[in-house]
């Protein structure tokens, strides 16, 4: 008897033990009070806990209970440096450096209207001062709270002359104003006056700095606020020595050196409308590439592109084209103008693609990027449309299409323009050449999109490739766009899938073709020495000697025909009606 008592007492004492022992919380944040009871955010979920001391709304505690008190209250106090570049499992933060990630990590976004939310990585833009962060009790970033995203700013990756990469091995520049140059984590700054030569170096996975005729090694992150000409790069039609306002940062990578060019987003879109319309187009056609070029770059921002890199656009036709032209007053005006509208569609800035000119047609979103097994989103303002100027319907098979693309005449919005009809003439000698490389270059980059068969059966490697004969069209979209070709070989069939492998296929330079290929315009001088076509608008046509291609447009045809809004806007239609005939169903607020 008395050994089962002494049993019960242990378990008494242990239940109660169990009950009293203080559990610990960290980075609870308060979501709201009502009583003597708080609603937290605890690891992603909300939870409710007894408090009796006031806090502020999305304070950060650590505290201490148990079944009958919470206890031992402590407001943590917020790590609010920017983060710079961010990977899977650590974050460049501006001061501190490289930090990892707690094994979980807890996300949560502020609204405009200052509700919370759990959020993603993804949420989390680099470069933004809207951020604070708190480590879990290994010293482990593990929660972030972001407030809402300043659109006005834009971080732009500068990339080397004709585009050909994001990583420098050496720059130089020249101040056009007074500027300052330093580096926050090396302790490093020295005022530099208008006039002076920099010179920046890849050394070492560092950088070697070169200014007022001494030199500096540093490891960091080196920035210059003012405005610089990189005499380095060469940019325009025209050549000239592009210059960049803001602050521009020199980040060192394995690869090289990448630049940043930080600037407002109005600055931003006085060198991008320049370099992508012509600057004497009517004004609300401008006005309408100011407000797409200013929804684009913010579509941008939020997809995370390039987090890695701590950049939300290039300055190429990846992103869109920045200072690739100087400014001008017409483009600069319809930026001003238009300063911080944006489109939108339920309330979020949308994709707003934008092209030069249509065959007669644009196409629907899920037609031009879809995945290998054909699924896409369908995007409800970024639909297939005819701009056919008659009741005509557009072709329903491939002989019709042929008649289609070759008829130079045909009553559409984009008629007028000299790359409304096209054609390219390959020899049996230069489509062989162009395709034993371009084939393989699909094969080696986008291997999800090409497939090859023989005898009906699926191969894993690439092929030896004999005797081209015959290419043919397997699939289009709504508006007419090749979305799959077939090129028949003697022991082999190779179909390719996807836009921008279509028109790689068919390469028109020299360097693939070994003999002059060029892109005839029925309009204006031809095109020599080009590497893709000029969109995914086409038919083939095949003779005894040549394979010829006709075709229309120029770009992917998703969104607004740059061509057609100058025309549009030439007949007296204004930018509001102009944006709303090429993006269904959108509204346009500002952003800022």
């Amino acid at each position: 008897m008395k050994k089962y008592f002494i049993i019960t007492i242990i378990f008494i004492i242990s239940i109660c033990g169990f009950l009293l022992y203080p559990r610990s919380v960290n980075n609870a944040i308060l979501i709201s009070k009502n009583g003597k009871t708080a609603q937290f955010y605890i690891d992603g979920k909300l939870k409710t806990f007894k408090i009796t001391d006031s806090y502020s709304k999305y304070s950060v505690l650590n505290f201490k209970y148990n079944i009958f008190y919470t206890f031992s209250f402590k407001i943590q106090t917020p790590n609010k440096e920017r983060v710079m570049a961010k990977s899977d499992d650590s974050f460049d933060f501006e001061k501190s450096g490289n930090k990892k990630l707690a094994k979980n990590t807890y996300f949560y976004k502020i609204d405009k209207y200052n509700n919370i939310s759990t959020a993603k990585i993804t949420d989390l833009i680099v470069g933004q001062s809207n951020l604070e962060s708190y480590k879990d009790k290994s010293g482990n970033m593990s929660v972030f709270i972001i407030s809402p995203v300043n659109y006005s700013t834009m971080r732009v990756g500068i990339s080397t002359t004709n585009y050909l990469s994001i990583f420098h091995d050496k720059i130089t520049l020249s101040c056009l104003s007074s500027s300052k140059l330093y580096s926050i984590r090396d302790s490093f700054s020295i005022n530099l006056s208008a006039g002076t030569s920099v010179t920046i170096e890849f050394i070492n996975k560092g950088l070697r700095l070169t200014a007022n005729g001494s030199s500096k090694l540093l490891k960091n992150r080196l920035y210059l606020n003012g405005t610089a000409s990189i005499t380095s790069i060469i940019r325009g039609s025209e050549e000239f020595t592009p210059s960049y306002s803001g602050t521009l940062e020199f980040m060192p990578f394995n690869d090289g050196i990448s630049i940043i060019n930080e600037l407002n987003m109005e600055d931003y879109l006085s060198k991008v409308v320049p370099s992508e319309m012509t600057s004497n187009s009517n004004i609300e056609a401008l006005k309408c590439q100011a407000i797409a070029a200013r929804t684009y770059a913010i579509s941008d921002m939020l997809k995370n592109i390039y987090p890695a890199y701590g950049f939300y656009v290039v300055d190429s036709i990846q992103s869109q084209v920045y200072n690739n032209e100087p400014e001008v007053s017409s483009t600069t005006s319809a930026v001003n103008s238009t300063k911080g509208t944006i489109m939108t569609y339920n309330d979020k800035p949308i994709d707003a693609r934008y092209y030069s000119t249509s065959a007669g047609a644009g196409a629907s979103y899920k037609d031009m990027w879809y995945n290998s097994d054909w699924s896409g989103e369908d995007i409800p303002y970024l639909t297939a449309q005819s701009y056919l100027n008659t009741k005509a319907s557009l072709p329903k098979n491939e002989n019709d299409w042929l008649s289609f693309y070759k008829n130079e005449n045909i009553d559409s919005l984009d008629t007028s323009s000299d790359f409304f009809r096209w054609k390219v003439v390959f020899s049996y000698k230069s489509i062989t050449n162009s395709l034993s490389k371009s084939l393989r270059n699909i094969y080696l980059s986008d291997p999800d999109y090409i497939t090859f068969y023989k005898n009906d059966k699926k191969l894993k490697a690439f092929p030896d490739l004999v005797n081209l004969k015959d290419i043919k069209v397997l699939k289009r979209g709504s508006s007419g766009n090749v979305m799959e070709v077939s090129f028949i070989y003697d022991n082999v069939t190779v179909n390719v899938k996807g836009d921008y492998n279509i028109r790689g296929a068919f390469r028109c330079s020299e360097d693939y073709t070994s003999e002059s290929t060029p892109i005839v315009r029925s309009k204006g001088k031809a095109l020599k020495n080009t590497n893709f076509l000029l969109s995914s608008y086409f038919s083939i046509e095949k003779d005894k000697k040549n394979y010829t291609i006709y075709g229309g447009g120029y770009g992917h045809g998703v969104g607004m025909s740059q061509t057609g809004s100058v025309i549009l806007a030439n007949q007296g239609k204004k930018y509001q009606d102009i944006l709303n005939y090429y993006y269904k169903g959108i509204k346009l607020d500002k952003a800022y």
